[in-house]
């Protein structure tokens, strides 16, 4: 008998460039975050270019990560 649950989507070029451009605006923020630390805690300012990089990754996030579960 064939167990549906262990099947798994065949990945498209598109779904693995996804994963790629997800995968890299995460550790983007996480190369980054420490320009937002310092400007909590000492009101650094964040250069604009890095804002904006950082923006940019957060809406990649947002249109390619999933919904998280309820």
């Amino acid at each position: 008998m064939v167990d549906w649950s262990k099947l798994e989507k065949i990945k498209t070029p598109r779904d693995l460039t996804d994963q790629i451009n997800l995968g890299q605006a995460r550790a983007y923020l996480r190369e980054t975050d420490w320009y937002a630390f310092a400007l909590l805690e000492d009101e650094t300012p964040i250069p604009s270019d890095i804002k904006v990089a950082r923006t940019a990754a957060r809406v990649t996030i947002s249109q390619l990560a999933p919904p998280p579960a309820s």
